[in-house]
């Protein structure tokens, strides 16, 4: 077969692949896209990443108007988390020309490695109503508050405004520093510190990633890294991939979803492990 027709076909379906798991667990997929396309592609770098970003714009607006008809998305934790997110990501960004992070990006990829593995070696619950509640639930009683009704779900939950802007900032702040897209880190926040439901936190996430995409865009397209004869087999693919993550979302049960959760961010440590020994 033509390479000129097998190597966007194959694209399209990695894409697919790739966007299906990434809208099942909140990530998006960027961070596992950009590097096949450059080392299996041999895209130049600025042009994979503005690719995968352009892309995500139409699976992530895809995805949150599925899920938000469902009552999944949280748009105000989605806002607040997202802002500080996006000015931590400039902090960071400057934050490269006065620190060396020689070291410090093994030291991250190991963290989020451990971080995703505790999310298969977390205890089952027991049901014990006198357990104390843990750190972040008593910091997220914290004033100001933000208390979330979800009427579709049957239910309530609070967090700490000012928890919401310091972990968006460093999260940020974290993606600006590394070069990362950040966007893997929002939804295990949201499930470790603020105590959302599973499938709530994946689908804010990917609202979430709407906003970055759609900024991130802007800037790639001033920059010239968007090029429609490259982008189009990531849009298919992804924007396809959408569609079947979210059908998937309602057929698995949040305690194997919380380990794909853990899955994606152990291959996540492993990507950036490998990118920053490049």
């Amino acid at each position: 077969m033509d390479p000129y027709i097998i190597t966007p076909l194959l694209i399209v379906l990695i894409g697919f692949t790739v966007s299906s798991f990434g809208n099942l667990i909140g990530f998006g997929g960027g961070i596992f896209m950009v590097p096949i396309l450059v080392t299996i592609f041999h895209y130049p770098l600025a042009i994979a990443v503005g690719s995968v970003m352009f892309s995500l714009i139409f699976s992530s607006l895809m995805a949150t108007y599925r899920l938000r008809r469902k009552g999944h998305v949280d748009f105000k934790m989605g806002i607040l988390l997202e802002v500080p997110t996006m000015g931590g990501v400039i902090l960071g960004s400057l934050l490269l020309s006065y620190i060396s992070t020689a070291g410090l990006e093994i030291l991250f990829s190991i963290l989020v490695f451990i971080l995703g593995l505790s999310f298969w070696l977390k205890k089952a619950k027991t049901g014990n109503a006198s357990a104390k509640p843990d750190l972040f639930s008593r910091m997220n009683q914290w004033k100001p508050g933000l208390v979330i009704h979800h009427k579709e779900m049957n239910l309530t939950y609070r967090a700490s405004v000012g928890l919401i802007l310091f972990f968006g900032l460093s999260a940020g702040t974290l993606a600006g520093l590394f070069g990362i897209g950040g966007g893997f880190l929002k939804t295990p926040i949201m499930l470790r510190v603020f105590k959302m439901p599973v499938k709530v936190a994946t689908a804010t996430a990917l609202f979430m990633i709407l906003i970055t995409s759609i900024t991130g865009s802007l800037s790639h397209y001033i920059q010239g890294h968007i090029l429609l004869s490259h982008a189009w087999p990531v849009m298919i693919g992804f924007a396809g991939g959408a569609i079947a993550g979210n059908r998937l979302t309602p057929t698995i049960g949040d305690e194997v979803l919380e380990k794909l959760i853990g899955l994606g961010l152990i291959l996540a440590a492993l990507v950036m492990f490998a990118n920053f020994y490049q």
